[in-house]
């Protein structure tokens, strides 16, 4: 006879309910008693029964992770596959948790109340990927099952249950970064300021640091406007114009560093692979997607098992090249 839920309680010196929380509810369970009970279960060669455990939820034991399809924007971050990487990270996080559970994932791109409506009908919860505008927000007001949505929360409507991050306190690390190196009179490196939530807030936290900070927008993701912007910046560099450069992600940064010559101090957001190589002192702001997502999946099945819903924030923190 195999391994048991009551064998691996028994091993570990807990309840077999403590052993379904770790797999089930895990946000209920501290870190080190988690970690005896997976022991155990290893050493026995335990695995949750998935069937077995839909059968006593009468459910489908099945969660969707939903995206959204971004029409019609002139600048969304998700369709560059200079970050697909970030989606790895969070896919990981959601991963982490589902291993030790007895949920199954499936993925779905919607666009529409309905179809987000006709999900719901198929899962017993849903995990949502960066929405980011109130109206995606609102796709919810009809869905009854838990669901927890994450990250770009614009904050301006009464959700229910949320990991997201805090982007204006991303932008004063950044500032708080450029002015331990002694700078003055910073340059921040923006775009579609009016469109994009995160990156109005990015540049006001900054601001609270460096109110006349010299801000310049670009098309962010689009070459030929950074070669114009990278003559324009070149010329702030020589003139001394600027001592220190933030941008309000890598992409935007590298991509001027790659096209400039300067050793002011500099800081980008989303700590990105680009910023792990580059062969240069520099600093960015880490999202923390994989943390983010591990988070949501844990609340979300912590509402599945009866928890209240809850918004969750997550601090993005500086990360500083190995070079420094």
């Amino acid at each position: 006879m195999g391994a048991t839920r009551n064998s691996v309680a028994n091993k570990a010196g807990v309840s077999s309910a403590t052993v379904s929380r770790v797999y089930n509810n895990p946000g209920k369970v501290s870190p080190s008693l988690a970690k005896r009970v997976l022991e155990a279960a290893r050493e026995l060669g335990y695995e949750p029964n998935s069937a077995a455990a839909t059968l006593r939820r009468s459910g489908t034991g099945t969660i969707a992770f939903v995206q959204f399809r971004k029409k019609d924007r002139s600048y969304y971050w998700g369709n560059l596959d200079s970050f697909d990487w970030f989606f790895g990270r969070a896919i990981k996080g959601v991963q982490e948790v589902l291993a030790k559970s007895s949920w199954q994932m499936r993925f779905y791109t919607v666009e529409t109340q309905r179809e987000l409506e006709a999900i719901a009908m198929r899962c017993d919860g849903i995990l949502a990927y960066d929405v980011d505008t109130q109206e995606e927000e609102a796709l919810f007001s009809s869905i009854t099952i838990p669901y927890v949505l994450a990250h770009h929360l614009t904050g301006n409507t009464d959700v229910q249950s949320c990991v997201r991050t805090d982007n204006r306190y991303g932008g004063t690390l950044q500032a708080q970064y450029l002015r331990e190196c002694g700078v003055i009179r910073p340059l921040y490196i923006t775009g579609y300021l009016e469109s994009v939530v995160p990156h109005a807030d990015r540049l006001a936290g900054f601001k609270e640091y460096y109110p006349d900070a010299l801000v310049l927008s670009t098309e962010i993701g689009e070459t030929c406007a950074m070669e114009s912007l990278a003559q324009r910046v070149q010329k702030l560099v020589d003139t001394k114009t600027i001592d220190g450069i933030a941008a309000v992600n890598d992409i935007a940064l590298f991509s001027l560093l790659l096209r400039i010559k300067t050793d002011l101090p500099k800081v980008g957001y989303d700590a990105s692979p680009l910023f792990g190589i580059y062969p240069a002192p520099v600093a960015s702001i880490a999202i923390q997607s994989g943390e983010l997502y591990r988070r949501a999946a844990e609340k979300l099945l912590g509402l599945l098992a009866g928890n209240r819903p809850d918004c969750t924030t997550v601090l993005p923190k500086l990360i500083r090249s190995l070079l420094q």
